[in-house]
């Protein structure tokens, strides 16, 4: 009466093999005591050169692969310093192209800018000159001479025009009014030329931009006091 030692199941009398798991004792015992015998067996002189030699070759390639791995990390290491310094070169010209396209349209529009003001500038005084040219123009043309006085005009140019086409409006009205007296009919055709040569006088004075008087009657109906002197004649 026994029992199997891999499983504790009970073999009957007669049996080796157990029942329940299979396990074989004697079978077991046998392969062990064949597994110590061939351990402990001498070696012969080719078999222990053949594994001498197996193990140079396994701590020959496992020597290589390390120097493999050895190269590979430093190569890996390499790449990725290179990689880390392209990136950062990357970032580095990213941020002065950022910086010198904002400086650019700083530049710019700081020009536009100033082309601006400076065109609003011309274009004013452009606008002024012309304004007042326009002004100085309609002074010797009948009535229109008081334009400038009602408008309040304080251009020393269009006032100075302004008061010489009063001066020929109002002699224009004396000559018209003694010629329809007296009934001097050539006499009014004659002060009604005079009248057209000195306003066409005039004109050419605003044209060469020059504060002239007419000839004539520029002087009349100034104040007999100390001579003022005359302004500069504008070009």
């Amino acid at each position: 009466m026994s029992y199997c030692k891999k499983c504790g199941a009970y073999i009957p009398d007669g049996q080796d093999t157990c029942l329940a798991c299979g396990f074989d004792e004697a079978a077991e015992q046998k392969k062990q005591d064949g597994a110590a015998a061939y351990a402990y067996a001498p070696k012969s002189e080719d078999q222990r050169q053949k594994e001498m030699e197996a193990r140079k070759r396994a701590e020959q390639r496992r020597r290589e692969q390390q120097e493999m791995n050895r190269k590979w990390a430093e190569s890996e290491q390499l790449r990725r310093r290179q990689q880390e310094e392209f990136r950062r070169q990357q970032e580095e010209a990213a941020r002065r192209s950022a910086e010198w396209e904002s400086q650019r349209k700083t530049n710019e529009d700081g020009y536009y800018r100033l082309r601006r003001n400076a065109d609003a500038a011309v274009e004013s005084i452009s606008r002024s000159a012309s304004e007042k040219r326009v002004f100085s123009y309609l002074s010797y043309v009948s009535f229109l001479c008081f334009l400038p006085s009602i408008l309040d005009i304080k251009d020393p140019f269009t006032l100075f025009h302004a008061k010489q086409g009063r001066k020929l409006f109002f002699c224009g009205l004396i000559g018209k009014f003694l010629g329809s007296i007296l009934g001097f009919g050539v006499g009014g055709a004659v002060i009604q030329v005079l009248q057209i040569v000195l306003m066409i006088k005039g004109m050419r004075n605003v044209s060469n931009g020059v504060m002239q008087e007419l000839p004539v009657i520029g002087g009349l109906f100034e104040s007999q006091g100390p001579q003022q002197p005359q302004p500069p004649q504008q070009k």
